[in-house]
This record gives C-alpha cells, structure tokens and sequence, in this order.
C-alpha cells in the first residue's frame, strides 16, 4: 500500500500503541492488527510498515475476496495515505509556529479509527478520563456486548464491537462509566439508527458536529474530536481540548484560520510538540 513521503509511521503507530481496543485489537512490537465484521464476512488484517519504502504492508484474512477492497479503504483512511503532506505543509507554512512543526516534524499524519461508530463511542467514553481508563472502560463495554467471535488467524477468542442496535437499549451497567456517558452512548446509538446522525465521511461537518451537541453529555471538545477521528474532517480543531486551549492561551497571536480547510492537521502538530511540557507543567503546579 504506498504513501507519499514524508510520513511519519513512528508517530502515527504510538497513537494506535496507546488507544487499542481491547478484545478486538492488538498492537505488536512492529504491527497493529485487528478482528472486523464487514457485512456477514469476519476477518482479520495486519498492518505494517516496510523498511525504507514507502508502502505499507497489509495482511488480510477473509472468506470473501470482495471484501478485501473495503478493508484497503479503511486501512488507507486509518492511517492516512492519502494525504498530501507536502500540501499540509504549505497550508501549515502560513502560520510561523506551525511551520517550524513542520520542518521539525515532517510528514505526521492524522490517524483514525476503523469504523465511524466504533470511533464516535471510544471518544465518548474517552472523555476526561486518562488513556488507561479509556482503554479499560472500552475493554468493558466491548467484553459485556460484543459478540464473541474467533480470531481467524489465532483461532483465539476475540469480540466484534457492539453495533447499534445493541447499545441503543443496553443497560451498560457492566461500563464503570458515568451515568451521563451510559445515555449518552444510548441515544447517539439511536439516532444513528434513525437516520438523526449520519456517519457519512461526505456529510457537512457543520452539521454533524450541531447534530452531536444535541446529545446531553456531548459537548464541544466531543463534537470537534469525533469529527476528525471518526469521520476525517480535516477542518476540526477540538480547541476545548487540555493541551490545545493551553497552547492558545501562550499564544493568542496564533492564527489557524489562516490554515483552513487543515485545522486538525495543526491539532496534529500542537499535540506532538506541546503534550508532554503542558502537561508536565500543569502538574507541577499543584499543590
């Protein structure tokens, strides 16, 4: 699977290191793999980087041939193949902070999830908790309601995310989350289901992100981070965000609207430079 260059796979394989979901995905040493249900056909599909090419290798696994184009799209859409980071780049160059980001840091890419559902409840649940929690929460919720299946590779048990259908009526007692989030998955399951949300990746996302703000327990850091993981706007800036509202607090000089339609491209960017010294800083603050 090729890209162009420079892209960055270090940076892009750290994400999916510390946001795997457990029971159904598995992040090696030098691979990400995963179990997945395209319409009646369960597979298995591994991810892997080629040494000094640029190409991506992919193992897929599946009874249906046919299948296989859609698990590439997905794996393209994943990590990010298809953009141009030489055209991010010139967009980021408008902005002198993000320009010396990306000389330091070329070629980052903008990583997202498998399937938009999946994608829109992970960040649900992810909400002010630490990435251990969020890991242990999803762990939960995959383990009590996704169907058991078993890894076609492995032959070891795995789980299929729960669909719709399921966590629109389920009681999500066995998720330690809040009461709010356990709605909140609830009712975005059943808007999904009514056609209210559109998973869409054509949809505006000015709409999507109004529609999800009327979900009680979805606000705007939500809105903002579940349309770029989940449906690839590369417009969304979650400026709500820890480290994101810190860095514009530092520097309120910083233009990002001179970089649109690439905000989370610069999202990309403050992250990798300022996650580690904001949130050192605010730590040692306490008392």
């Amino acid at each position: 699977m090729p890209f162009k260059s420079p892209y960055d796979w270090p940076s892009i394989f750290r994400f999916y290191q510390s946001h795997p979901i457990r029971g159904i995905e598995r992040v090696t040493e030098n691979s990400f793999e995963r179990v997945f249900r395209i319409e009646h056909t369960i597979g298995f599909v591994r991810v892997r980087a080629m040494v000094g090419k640029p190409h991506l290798k992919v193992r897929i696994l599946c009874g249906d041939p046919e299948i296989r184009f859609e698990v590439v799209r997905r794996v393209r859409k994943m990590f990010d193949t298809d953009s141009d980071p030489m055209l991010i780049a010139k967009n980021c160059a408008r902005s002198p902070l993000l320009a010396r980001l990306c000389d330091r840091f070329p070629g980052l890419k903008l990583p997202r999830g498998w399937d938009a559902f999946e994608t829109a409840i992970c960040s649900i649940l992810g909400q002010l908790v630490s990435a251990e929690q969020r890991s242990s929460l999803i762990g939960q919720l995959v383990h009590n309601y996704g169907e058991e299946i078993v890894d076609p590779l492995s032959t070891e048990k795995m789980h299929l995310f729960p669909n719709p259908e399921i966590l629109s009526t389920a009681d999500l007692r066995a998720v330690k989350t809040t009461i709010v989030r356990r709605e909140a998955i609830r009712e975005f399951s059943r808007r999904v289901l009514s056609g209210a949300i559109s998973l869409s990746e054509s949809q505006d996302p000015i709409a999507f992100r109004k529609a999800l703000l009327e979900i009680k327990g979805l606000g705007p850091w939500s809105a903002e981070y579940i349309s770029l993981r989940a449906i690839g706007d590369p417009d969304a800036f979650p400026k709500t965000d820890l480290i994101l509202k810190r860095v514009l607090e530092l520097d309120p000089e910083l233009d990002l609207d001179c970089i649109k339609p690439w905000r989370s491209y610069a999202a990309i960017y403050l992250w990798k430079e300022f996650a580690q010294t904001l949130s050192k800083s605010k730590k040692e603050k306490r008392p």
